[in-house]
């Protein structure tokens, strides 16, 4: 997929999406966006792993984009880190995104490119919990960080995590 394909499907993801919102937002410059979460992306590849396939920053754009596309949500920006490790949050691209804040939902293409330890992974959760962001990520694992995260939102009784288990349970149904 060229760049100018990715843009296209990246532009694809604003479709309406109105069971699930901020009441009271204010208008943001995407006025067309009205009634669609604002997402934003984040892409992690370590230098240790360019050489496997599934960790490769197109398709986790491509995943994110298609997940994004799937809810309805709008996605505004992606932000990268490449050659950067997951247990390292001193991460440029991860730094400008926690600086941005300007977003609803943060998509991720595993729990994994977000952080490696529990700890990291707490304290990135509440800190964007903190600004009414929930953390999605694209690709469902069994991993146990994914099913942690998983499991604090749902304690939390996050509106977005309600509405993806019930996307869930009907498509099992």
């Amino acid at each position: 997929m060229n760049d100018n394909e990715r843009a296209e499907v990246i532009d694809m993801t604003t479709l309406s999406y109105t069971e699930v919102g901020k009441a009271g937002q204010n208008a943001t410059p995407a006025e067309a966006c009205e009634g669609k979460l604002r997402a934003c992306a984040y892409v992690r590849q370590d230098f240790e792993e360019m050489a496997k396939k599934w960790t490769r920053p197109d398709g986790q754009k491509t995943r994110i984009a298609g997940c994004a596309e799937q809810h309805g949500w709008h996605l505004m920006d992606t932000h990268e880190d490449i050659g950067w490790a997951g247990d390292c949050l001193n991460r440029p691209g991860l730094i400008a995104m926690l600086a941005e804040l300007g977003f609803d939902v943060l998509v991720i293409d595993r729990t994994d490119r977000l952080a490696c330890k529990k700890e990291d992974l707490d304290f990135l959760l509440a800190l964007l919990d903190e600004h009414g962001i929930t953390c999605v990520p694209a690709t469902w694992s069994w991993e146990p960080l994914a099913q942690y995260m998983r499991w604090w939102y749902r304690t939390k009784g996050n509106a977005i995590y309600s509405k993806l288990d019930a996307v869930t349970a009907k498509a099992q149904a």
